[in-house]
């Protein structure tokens, strides 16, 4: 089979892949929500119900109960001159206006209401975001078939597409800002490495908008302007002739930036009419902590982190010991990777929640397609059973993230609050069981208790006292009695000293107890948690609600079992570097302060027999 047949063979693949999925799973779902309305709501406002200070008053005709929250949430945040300052920059609005405008001229053409929330503009801009992923995979192969030939070039791109969380952004939430991004540094790197062998005006005026317009979309992508400057550095003499061409071609860097600060200039006449300031901060207690990075987390971990939703990026980390290859993009990795990494992740919340895996990463794809290039490259020019191993590991890798794609899609999985454990335990699998709700809350695997042995009790809380007026008599056990705790966020119920003569063989701490909710909750629920040194050495928190045994409630993630009294359990490994005075706590957690009744929690040491 030749390189070409199997270029076109992956493409086929990937298109037939993205074509089941998007219809399974992305049709139903609608592009506005959240983040992704947040950015949309410019253009309605704008363009059709004159109202950019005060979007939610909108005709809410075609909206959805999630919408109507998102904006009755937006009435309450009015600033003192009666104004709703909207957090995002009109950015994302601006990649999506050409498609706007397309679904309003039809919906006018069709005699529809042509409101601007209607199914007619949904689709639009998914398609929208389809064609700006695919100019974006178009792009990066040209620049890739510069350096390598076709098959590399299309295993790369194909790579890209279903081995990471693109492929969510792409066919599932459409409406956030990661696609867009994606092609335009895209285009960014195109244009740098065109303006080096042919610099004009007009090339110079196309890199200083592309660059504008990234920096508008999210601000701190300014660090973009990076790749143009430090594109063909790699080592003293380098810089001087970078030094060079830009003092040579100074009239087209002067265009440049003009252009650059074209598309901004309307964001500084939005906030002045809204705040009466040219320039303002609008994610209020929202900031960065450049002192306290979460590099760790960002990059690893399964809560959002970003190589467990993006593995095949592995290859392309390996690919960096081949920068002497591409020793003119030698100084963009060295500098501008580590530097985005780090700011990106000094973010208050640096698994950014909302969508699969670590979102501002995709923003990074077009340009580490270059090492894993180089990575397929120096793997093809391997031994058969070389080539066919790697293979066989980026399939596993692609099949994985199309399994998150799907659980997640599904509801099977919810990648901020996922954990390494619950991820492995439920890969390849389509529903839950009781004991991966445990697992998915504390993010530790079980043991099996036929093969444990208790060994002590630390604590027992029965609340068998009439004196305390949150005791209420147990109507069912006669003089026993419950606890009834609706008034405090922590209930500390055991504080106790390690003492090593009380664990001798212990390798488990359990914790349980019964518990009754009387209230739905969907987001704030109790927490039964174990505590060692204040998180220092070990901290396990179990969802109460969705825990408590109940045949009747389906399992799933937003299980919550209401006017039911079940025994919830787990277990946690005790950890090996505990040490004399070691503080342990029991604690119930509600952040949200609702009416909980309990009895019977225990915390207890078990071994394995």
């Amino acid at each position: 089979m030749n390189k070409k047949m199997t270029g076109g063979i992956q493409l086929l693949l990937a298109l037939v892949i993205s074509i089941v999925f998007i219809a399974r799973y992305g049709a139903v779902r609608t592009t506005f929500g959240g983040d992704a309305l947040g950015y949309y709501s410019y253009l309605p406002a704008t363009f059709i119900h004159d109202n950019i200070a005060r979007p939610f008053t909108a005709n809410d005709k075609h909206m959805t109960a999630g919408m109507k929250w998102y904006f009755d949430a937006w009435r309450n945040a009015v600033n003192d001159k009666g104004n709703y300052l909207n957090q995002y920059t009109y950015g994302v609005a601006l990649t999506e206006a050409p498609f706007f405008f397309i679904a309003h001229a039809w919906e006018h053409m069709r005699g529809l209401d042509a409101d601007g929330y209607s199914d007619t503009y949904d689709y639009l801009i998914k398609i929208g975001m389809l064609v700006y992923a695919w100019l974006g995979l178009l792009v990066v192969y040209r620049i890739l078939h510069r350096y390598f030939d076709s098959a590399v070039s299309v295993t790369t791109i194909v790579s890209i597409l279903l081995g990471t969380n693109l492929f969510w952004f792409v066919l599932i939430q459409p409406g956030m800002a990661h696609v867009p991004l994606f092609f335009l540094y895209a285009l960014l790197i195109w244009l740098t490495i065109r303006i080096h062998e042919h610099p004009s005006i007009l090339r110079f005026l196309a890199i200083g908008l592309v660059a504008g317009i990234i920096t508008l979309v999210r601000p701190t992508d300014i660090l973009c302007l990076l790749i143009p400057l430090l594109y063909q550095v790699y080592n003293r003499q380098t810089w001087q002739e970078k030094l060079q061409f830009i003092k040579t071609n100074s009239k087209g860097v002067a265009v440049a930036a003009v252009a650059f600060t074209i598309p901004i200039i309307p964001q500084l006449f939005y906030w002045k009419a809204v705040t009466g300031n040219y320039i303002c901060y609008s994610y209020g207690d929202q900031s960065f902590d450049f002192r306290h990075p979460h590099l760790m987390d960002g990059l690893f971990s399964f809560s959002n982190g970003w190589l467990p939703y993006a593995p095949v990026m592995i290859f392309a980390l390996a690919g960096l010991v081949f920068y002497k290859q591409l020793r003119n993009w030698m100084w963009c990795m060295a500098v501008l990777v580590p530097a985005y990494v780090y700011v990106i992740y000094s973010w208050y919340c640096h698994n950014y929640l909302n969508g699969l895996g670590s979102r501002p990463m995709i923003h990074m794809y077009p340009l580490l397609a270059l090492p894993l290039g180089a990575f397929f490259r120096y793997i093809s020019q391997k031994p058969l059973a070389v080539k066919a191993g790697i293979a066989a590991i980026c399939l596993f890798f692609c099949s994985v993230n199309l399994c998150f794609s799907i659980q997640e899609a599904n509801g099977v999985i919810d990648s901020p609050e996922s954990n390494m454990a619950f991820n492995l335990q439920m890969l390849y699998r389509d529903s839950l069981t009781y004991k991966d709700l445990i697992i998915k809350d504390i993010g530790e695997w079980q043991p099996d208790e036929q093969k444990l042995i208790k060994t002590n009790t630390l604590h027992v809380a029965t609340f068998d006292d009439s004196v305390n007026a949150d005791y209420i008599r147990d109507t069912i056990n006669g003089s026993k009695y419950f606890y009834h705790w609706h008034d405090a966020d922590l209930l500390l119920l055991a504080k106790i000293p390690y003492n090593k003569e009380q664990f001798k063989d212990a390798k488990w701490f359990k914790c349980s107890g019964r518990f009754m909710c009387p209230n739905w909750l969907d987001y704030f629920r109790h927490l039964l948690v174990l505590d060692i040194n204040d998180r220092e050495k070990l901290w396990r928190g179990l969802k109460i609600e969705n825990n408590i045994p109940d045949s009747n409630t389906s399992m799933t993630l937003k299980r919550c079992v209401t006017n039911k009294w079940g025994e919830v359990a787990y277990y946690a490994r005790v950890p090996h570097n505990l040490t004399q005075g070691d503080t342990i706590k029991l604690i119930i957690w509600s952040s949200d302060k609702r009416d909980m009744y309990m009895d019977d929690v225990k915390l207890e040491l078990w071994g394995e027999k």
